[in-house]
């Protein structure tokens, strides 16, 4: 069943695309892997659901039954501190899965909304983890997911100045969409500038500051709703 939060959906093929689950990296680039394995998970995914921009996949607190995979567009995941304000945990791109934190606890401990119009598949975990049970690939696959996720949490929490937080984020996307076989150098960028000094933990002013630099430094620009990096090895010295 889909979470009853996301209204006048619709659904297209049944084919789940690239996402993390379904490719491996080969030479920097996401490879579709054709096995019986993923013919498995292909028949238990309900793919290509339509959302639109500030509709939600699903809810804090919801009782964990999917994981979910960003087929198009960007989404967020969101968390309401005890002070009530919206911390944004994470951002998601095409090929990505989301809802790795409701596997703990039995709930999701965050909510996730469509930062864009996009749409995503949505994967039933038990039954995925009933086919990770006889499929070892399937199973190290979800392993590399998750820990994945616990270095960019550790890498986003690092000892980064600002400047570095930023440029560190933006290449992971720009990798991401390099895997896919876009361009590593303009991409999309659909994320708001204050939902992303919230993500990093910046004042949105720090932020703006960061990118007017980077501009005026010809390192990198921001121009309606898409990133270019205009000097790639510039843009990584800022890293060392």
């Amino acid at each position: 069943m889909l979470n009853s939060q996301v209204n006048n959906q619709q659904t297209t093929s049944n084919n789940c695309g690239d996402c993390e689950l379904c490719t491996q990296n080969i030479d920097n680039r996401r490879v579709r892997i054709n096995s019986k394995e993923i013919a498995a998970i292909e028949a238990i995914i309900d793919s290509h659901i339509m959302i639109e921009k500030n509709q939600v996949v699903y809810e804090a607190g919801a009782t964990f039954q999917n994981l979910y995979t960003v087929h198009s567009g960007m989404f967020k995941s969101v968390f309401l501190t005890q002070q009530g304000d919206e911390r944004i945990v994470d951002v998601f791109i095409p090929g990505q899965v989301m809802g790795f934190d409701g596997i703990h606890e039995g709930k999701y401990k965050t909510t996730v909304k469509a930062v864009s119009s996009g749409s995503y598949c949505v994967i039933p975990f038990y039954p995925l983890q009933e086919l990770s049970m006889k499929h070892r690939d399937i199973q190290t696959r979800l392993m590399k997911m998750m820990s994945e996720k616990i270095i960019q949490f550790e890498i986003t929490n690092s000892e980064y100045n600002a400047q570095q937080k930023l440029v560190s984020f933006i290449q992971n996307v720009s990798d991401l969409y390099l895997s896919r076989g876009f361009s590593a150098n303009q991409f999309p960028f659909q994320v708001s500038q204050r939902d992303l000094a919230n993500y990093l933990g910046l004042a949105e002013e720090t932020l703006s500051r960061i990118f007017t630099k980077l501009k005026k430094n010809d390192i990198l620009s921001l121009a309606d709703q898409q990133i270019t990096i205009i000097d790639m090895p510039k843009f990584l010295q800022v890293l060392e």
